[in-house]
């Protein structure tokens, strides 16, 4: 799956009188899904947390953004408890859509599973997009975050099925540099790469580290030495 540029649902109200009609239709798909998960039993606990995710990922386009954070919890937990990492990122990609008073923890989780993992490196991208456009334009917050992102798509160039990622990274690099430095060309591009030790991957993922700390500011919900102990050696990312 392909994570680059997902949009939530786009209503496509070009009056009033559609946009009515456009909400309707979200609270019928949301009390459906409700009605779905109603009607399972109490051991079916997976699509129970499956179907509650895609309840809460409704009720954002509603609005519903803290039933939605209620509804979407749980599922993170269920997927941490199974290994399902990329599942577990989807679903902390969703819990930082809720506006929430916790929604930036979640990003912070959202990073570190994506980052930790090899999950599909589009859904990674996607994570640290968050930071990019969160952080102010004269930050190094935001030229880290391109930074990894480059560096996670080349460490993981055997799951990118497509030339989306390079593509889009390179959009991300060029963007971010003009707008923290003004850079207009590749001479200066890579002057500012290396004066930012962008090209020095120790140096960045503890740069990055430090990013994902300040958000979380130690509210883990997970136990990262624990987690981190169940990745094959030659799977580390």
């Amino acid at each position: 799956m392909n994570y680059l540029n997902r949009q939530r649902l786009d209503l496509g109200a070009d009056s009033q009188d559609d946009a009515q009609v456009s909400t309707q239709a979200l609270e019928l798909k949301s009390r459906q899904i409700q009605q779905q998960i109603d009607a399972l039993s109490l051991g079916n606990i997976r699509d129970r947390a499956l179907l509650s995710h895609d309840l809460a990922n409704v009720q954002i386009d509603c609005g519903h953004t803290q039933l939605a954070w209620k509804n979407a919890l749980p599922a993170f937990q269920f997927h941490i408890d199974r290994q399902e990492w990329e599942l577990a990122t989807v679903v902390c990609d969703t819990l930082f859509h809720c506006d929430h008073q916790d929604s930036l923890i979640a990003l912070g989780h959202g990073l570190w599973l994506s980052i930790t993992f090899p999950v599909e490196p589009t859904l990674t991208i996607s994570q640290l997009q968050h930071v990019i456009d969160e952080t102010p334009e004269d930050s190094d917050g935001a030229a880290v975050a391109a930074a990894v992102a480059a560096y996670v798509v080349e460490l993981r160039g055997n799951q990118v099925k497509n030339d989306d990622a390079a593509l889009i990274i390179g959009q991300i690099l060029n963007d971010v540099a003009r707008r923290h430095s003004n850079v207009q060309s590749p001479e200066e591009f890579d002057q500012w790469f290396k004066r930012l030790e962008l090209n020095v991957p120790e140096k960045l993922l503890v740069r990055m580290r430090n990013i994902i700390d300040v958000l979380v500011q130690d509210q883990w919900w997970i136990d990262r030495a624990e987690l981190q102990a169940m990745i094959p050696a030659d799977n580390e990312s």
